[in-house]
């Protein structure tokens, strides 16, 4: 049993290396200008759509959510204060629910409305294109259309003002 734990931890520390020698030694992706997000096309709440590409030129931040996630509703308190912060023509929010039904998801949002519009994405194609495997994840795409954030769990605000201004966010109230 021993000898099996340290074979995959062997394996572990090698993949380690190996993902860190393949990423530019130890440089974030912030650092490397980030892979491009995947387009998305998604139905809101409002009957409209929701797509990333209307908001080229403009720092994105994306809050994927579900109901049921605890820890999603603390992450959104989060968001919505530091949207009323930060917001203006530079930058957009958005909040995207994965895996629920829509009528679920209409009633959440009319008891707790979020101040930025929320798309559903029923069948989780984007939640499954980026691996999105925990929530809340937060997402940050900058002007240019690249990740230069994607994190499992909750993010603070501090973390987030400094990521939206590395992305391209340079409002004076930052």
């Amino acid at each position: 049993m021993l000898l099996v734990v340290g074979i995959l931890l062997l394996i572990a520390g090698g993949l380690l290396i190996w993902k860190t020698l393949q990423t530019g030694a130890g440089e974030t992706p912030e650092q490397q200008g980030g892979p491009p997000a995947p387009d998305f096309d998604l139905p809101d709440l409002e009957g409209g759509r929701v797509r990333l590409a209307d908001y080229f030129g403009r720092v994105v931040l994306v809050e994927f959510w579900a109901t049921w996630c605890g820890p999603c509703r603390l992450q959104a308190k989060i968001l919505e204060e530091l949207y009323k912060e930060i917001r203006g023509p530079s930058i957009e929010f958005l909040a995207i629910s994965l895996g629920e039904p829509d009528d679920i998801v209409r009633e959440f949002v009319e008891q707790r409305p979020f101040p930025y519009p929320v798309a559903i994405d029923t069948e989780e194609v984007l939640g499954v294109s980026l691996q999105i495997y925990a929530l809340p994840t937060v997402m940050v795409v900058d002007p240019q259309g690249r990740i230069t954030y994607l994190r499992p769990g909750l993010s603070d605000a501090n973390t987030l003002r400094q990521v939206l201004n590395d992305s391209g966010e340079m409002q004076a109230s930052l």
